[in-house]
């Protein structure tokens, strides 16, 4: 017989002991992801240099991966409301730590474009799992907690891998890129083995819901005809933020060293700052979500907005005055509103389709928008600069805010009638 689960929402306060252990868990497989995903491209100016390559012939290979796990994302999403989600994310921690040891043995940019295409895969297996389990065994309050928090587990990865794989293929340390390959792998498996031994333990109990029942599995309700119209500008506002986030994220070392002059190290360590304070951004837009902003899509429309003001200062800034620290701050600002905009449509949206019994399969098609974005933006972005100068590319940084905003605006009128008529419509039991 299957334990009984205290409703939580008694007291929305109130996160159970329960929450927050699913929530560590579920953090730490998100930090592993990150840590077997990242390390290739954080390491890259090494390995090109190490290999005798160009840097662009290095470029395929993130590439594959970026193609790989946006696709992967849409087949995984399905899947994924199909299968078991522990057995699911056991699966794509494995297969991302074969990816990353299996680097170890290649010499050729042909077989590791194969490989960190099928490491691409690996880690769209991870996402889509645990939007369901974290929408199927928390109430809406612990939800918001637990998005958050795992969250900052793929920022903590970031900086962590900005700031000691330099240090490992120092001259001082001595490792080899390859042999830092190996020790994410290592940090995978053992996540991986902490996963498959904890939880099953975790995910014993009956699901929780906001109204206090609890139930073994979701009944499935049709959507509503009408949702898919708000669900396409959605998808468009995630195409822009992805666009933002990734495209000016990669950049920004690239626009401070060419157009302030700083040194590379300094611009390098642009990235990790930018990873620092969205830490602070989840945090901070999920509060305002919960507080002043119920409407998620409302508030992503919102975020939208201070990104286009902060975009807009950004191009005057870097048009008249040429300041690093200013530059910096507003460049901080508008990709921190991405990481918002990311937390309000990617996280928060998906749920409120848990009574379709399709949380994973939105998941995966929503998250499949932002590297469809961020594949586009890395190409264009430096495209923009290199023909027409960076005044220009950061007008197209405002557009895209401004697209945005429009987007979501657009979307937020369906929306409330179908969170109103359907995902908090008491009328409409999960059985």
């Amino acid at each position: 017989m299957k334990k009984e689960i205290r409703p939580a929402d008694e007291n929305p306060s109130v996160i159970r002991p329960l929450a927050k252990k699913i929530t560590l868990a579920c953090t730490l497989v998100y930090f592993a992801s990150y840590i077997m995903r990242l390390n290739f491209a954080v390491m890259i100016s090494r390995i090109y240099s190490d290999m005798g390559l160009e840097k662009s012939a290095l470029a395929v290979v993130l590439t594959g991966l970026t193609i790989a796990y946006g696709l992967g994302q849409i087949v995984c999403g399905v899947i994924g409301d199909k299968v078991n989600p522990r057995h699911m994310l056991t699966a794509g921690l494995l297969l991302a730590a074969l990816s990353n040891i299996a680097m170890f043995f290649c010499s050729s940019v042909l077989a590791m474009t194969i490989v960190w295409s099928i490491n691409g895969f690996a880690h769209s297996m991870l996402w889509p799992p645990i939007i369901r389990i974290l929408s199927t065994h928390l109430t809406d309050s612990e939800y918001g907690y637990a998005t958050v928090r795992v969250s900052w587990g793929s920022s903590v990865a970031t900086v962590l891998l900005y700031l000691v794989c330099p240090l490992l293929i120092s001259e001082n340390v001595g490792l080899s890129w390859k042999t830092v390959m190996l020790i994410c792998a290592a940090t995978g498996i053992v996540i991986m083995i902490l996963w498959t031994v904890f939880s099953p333990k975790l995910l014993e109990h009956q699901t929780v819901h906001g109204n206090g029942e609890t139930r073994d599995e979701p009944a499935k309700h049709k959507l509503p005809p009408y949702v898919f119209f708000p669900v396409v500008f959605i998808m468009l506002a995630i195409v822009f933020q992805g666009s933002l986030r990734d495209g000016v994220t990669n950049w920004t070392p690239s626009f401070l060293i060419e157009t302030i002059g700083i040194p590379d190290e300094l611009a390098i360590l642009a990235t990790v700052f930018l990873a620092v304070l969205s830490i602070v951004s989840f945090w901070f837009f999920e509060l305002i979500h919960r507080k002043l902003l119920k409407n998620e899509v409302a508030c992503a429309a919102f975020i939208f907005g201070l990104a286009a003001g902060s975009a807009s200062i950004l191009y005057v800034v870097n048009r008249h005055i040429s300041s690093m620290v200013l530059s910096l701050i507003f460049i901080s600002l508008l990709v921190s509103c991405m990481h918002g905009v990311n937390l309000m449509l990617i996280s928060i949206v998906p749920k409120r389709f848990a009574k379709s019994g399709k949380v994973s399969t939105y998941s995966g098609i929503l998250n499949a928008c932002t590297y469809i974005g961020a594949a586009i933006s890395t190409y264009v972005f430096a495209v923009l600069a290199e023909e027409y100068g960076w005044n220009f590319t950061l007008l197209t940084w405002i557009i895209l805010a401004i697209a945005g905003l429009v987007s979501c605006l657009t979307a937020t009128p369906l929306w409330k009638r179908f969170r109103k008529e359907y995902s908090d419509n008491p009328d409409i039991r999960e059985h």
